[in-house]
């Protein structure tokens, strides 16, 4: 009985497996990309955001830069983790100075990364904050004033490949812009700004599975939105 439970659950597993791993992944044009192992698909994992406001159009394209066909946005990885489409921003975190006869002091390391993040101002090193919690209330405990909080509309446009026939097994406009809506870049003058962010879909007209209108992404099979809208 407990090996045939063993092997049940060994066969399940199969089944779930994916192919794709987080261990073959690429970066093109700011989108992160895992590959399938036997390199023959992609699936769009993230794109990463360096929080200017003349880079909000992602492209998911029909094949990566080798060829390899790009066929989902998120998905399932290993035996089965759900992984959803996401935009992310780009943190960069420079490598701290070696040292062989001591390790640097905690005022040494303040000071490093106080420094690089003067001298390039456009890089989010340090820069971000976590102002708003899952269920929308402000994240008090990370102890910022509330008074210094301001807030920005953007709209990042997704553009989507004829490949793509999949967007995973759940997705929403909070699961692709939860660290955005979450996350605040602190300026040089001590306040916060915080992106209200939006989504606006187009699809390449060979797309046999999705279709948008007026910004809104559907499935052509029946004529529903893809994206379940957060409740505001």
């Amino acid at each position: 009985m407990k090996k045939a439970l063993l092997f049940s659950l060994f066969a399940l597993l199969l089944t779930a497996c994916t192919g794709y791993s987080n261990e073959k992944s690429v970066i093109e044009n700011g989108v992160e990309y895992n590959i399938s192992d036997n390199h023959k698909e992609a699936m769009a994992e993230s794109f990463q955001w360096n929080a200017r406001e003349d880079t909000v159009v992602i492209t998911i394209p029909d094949t990566l830069s080798d060829g390899t066909p790009v066929v989902t946005m998120g998905g399932l990885t290993g035996i089965g983790v759900p992984v959803h489409f996401r935009i992310e921003y780009e943190v960069n975190w420079p490598e701290l100075p070696q040292s062989r006869s001591r390790k640097m002091s905690e005022e040494e390391v303040n000071a490093f990364y106080k420094e690089y993040t003067e001298q390039h101002p456009d890089e989010l090193c340090g820069h971000l904050i976590k102002v708003n919690n899952p269920d929308g209330s402000l994240a008090t405990e990370s102890g910022f004033d509330p008074e210094s909080l301001f807030y920005k509309d953007i709209t990042f446009t997704i553009n989507i490949g004829k490949n793509v026939s999949s967007t995973g097994p759940y997705i929403s406009d909070y699961s692709i812009l939860e660290e955005i809506y979450k996350d605040g870049i602190i300026q040089s003058d001590g306040s916060i700004l915080v992106y209200r962010p939006a989504l606006y879909f187009n699809v390449d007209p060979g797309n046999e599975t999705y279709y948008a209108e007026d910004g809104v992404l559907y499935t052509k099979a029946d004529g529903k939105p893809v994206l379940y809208v957060a409740a505001d």
